[in-house]
């Protein structure tokens, strides 16, 4: 009798033994498994890849099983990224959806970027910031791995505008690593762009930035050397990073400049970026030097004070005698305060001498006045004297108003005085106005028609009749 349960009790001993062991086992092939299946999340083969921007699932022009089987597993990857993706951006902690990005991104081998960069721009709008800097960090990181393939890749990019800041992105990793490099890809492939007004101004700009951290004479006497175009945004870029730590030592470089423009505008990016800081300092630097490069230090520093203080910029132009006030002085400081306190900022302008630069800065200061008070707006405006003055506020005032009051901003644009800037005025409104209530829009032409031209009121009138004609 002892045996048979001696058996028992062995036999049921080693089925436990097998059952640990089977355990052990089934969680080291689920870890496995779940890491296998992380990076096949993240992995696609450059085909697949080319496959899924060219909008096919499959090979084209090919039978082969084999072939269509590769790219169907190829999409399923690129959509099991772009999951693993959008399940990280839906986490509603901004903290640790940027945590997740970056160990995302860190993770990456390069041979699995390409996959990762389609999943970041198709899981988020393009302006989304935590998608920019993730998708900035991937680029980055394959720069500095490998770019020749970053820079071939992008240039296969079907989106323009995303192929156009990842190059930007690709480059400044570069020049923080080669800038001689950087160099030769600017001279070579991105030769093209570099003729573009806009583009080449960036393209230099991205480099000296980068450059200046590692050699400033050498970033210096390179910037120095460029196309006008170029040499504006070298110079800015590789002074405007010096002054950001020390802008004494930002000043002292900008000296040993050739004169001209490009020098002029880099004077007064290192007094906007002092004044924020010492605008006391700035300023006494920027009445030092002369002709264009003074004017060019004294308005920006004044903006820059004007961001933190404006009431005490303003007061230090108060105390310059008014024909010697510019306009680069009172549009600086009434823009920047018209981003605070509009009401202060308009009152300060009409205290100031009749120039363009006040007669735009009091656009900007009704913009902001209107949005936040509009009927103290309207009410300022209707004290002011006729001429470009209030014609440019009331223009401001119909702009800001327009979305909420479509019927009150045209209406206020025909006070406009200005002939020209009247017509252009109301002919944007109801243009406008007219894709949102046409009947609304054509009744006020119909009802306003001693305030428009014969020309303008016919034209307005058959706006409808203008959208049949371009069918």
């Amino acid at each position: 009798m002892n045996i048979p349960k001696i058996s028992i009790i062995s036999f049921s001993l080693i089925g436990l033994l097998i059952i640990a062991f089977q355990y052990s086992q089934n969680s080291k092939l689920k870890n496995k498994i779940k890491k296998f299946s992380a990076k096949e999340a993240a992995s696609l083969n450059q085909s697949g890849l080319s496959s899924i921007k060219n909008g096919n699932s499959a090979s084209k022009g090919s039978g082969n099983s084999k072939n269509k089987s590769d790219s169907k597993t190829d999409y399923k990857k690129v959509s099991a990224a772009i999951g693993s993706v959008n399940e990280i951006l839906s986490d509603p902690d901004p903290l640790k959806r940027i945590e997740r990005l970056m160990a995302f991104v860190n993770a990456l081998s390069p041979g699995e970027m390409p996959e990762a960069l389609i999943a970041l721009q198709e899981s988020a709008p393009q302006w989304d910031p935590h998608m920019k800097m993730a998708v900035g960090l991937l680029l980055t990181r394959w720069a500095s791995a490998d770019s020749d393939a970053a820079f071939a890749y992008v240039e296969e990019m079907k989106n323009k505008d995303q192929a156009r800041d990842a190059t930007f992105s690709i480059l400044r990793a570069l020049a923080s690593q080669d800038p001689q490099r950087a160099l030769e890809w600017m001279s070579n492939q991105g030769s093209d762009m570099s003729k573009n007004g806009w583009m080449g101004h960036m393209l230099a700009g991205t480099i000296a930035t980068e450059w200046v951290r590692q050699d400033p004479d050498a970033a210096l006497a390179w910037a120095n050397s460029l196309p006008e175009n170029q040499r504006q945004g070298a110079l800015g870029g590789a002074l405007e990073t010096i002054a950001a730590s020390d802008p004494n030592e930002a000043a002292r470089r900008l000296l040993q400049l050739d004169a001209g423009e490009a020098r002029q505008k880099a004077a007064g990016n290192i007094a906007n970026l002092w004044a924020k800081r010492a605008p006391q300092e700035a300023m006494e630097w920027a009445m030092t030097l002369e002709g264009d490069d003074r004017e060019s230090a004294m308005s920006r520093a004044l903006g820059g004070w004007a961001s933190t203080e404006p009431a005490e910029a303003a007061a230090f132009i108060n105390d310059i005698p008014a024909e010697e006030r510019t306009d680069g002085q009172i549009r600086e400081v009434g823009r920047r305060w018209s981003e605070q306190e509009p009401s202060k900022a308009a009152e300060w302008l009409v205290s100031q001498p009749d120039t363009k630069g006040r007669t735009d800065a009091v656009g900007h200061a009704v913009w902001h006045w209107t949005n936040e008070d509009p009927a103290g707006a309207a009410d300022w405006l209707l004290e002011q004297p006729s001429g470009d003055f209030r014609d440019n506020g009331i223009g401001a005032l119909a702009k800001a108003s327009f979305d909420d009051d479509p019927a009150s901003a045209v209406t206020w644009a025909a006070t406009i005085d200005n002939d020209r800037q009247r017509e252009g005025t109301i002919e944007r409104g109801v243009r406008e106005w007219s894709k949102r209530e046409p009947q609304e829009a054509r009744n006020w032409v119909q009802e306003n028609s001693n305030v428009l031209s014969p020309e303008q009121s016919e034209r307005l009138l058959n706006i409808d009749n203008e959208g049949g004609r371009k069918k």
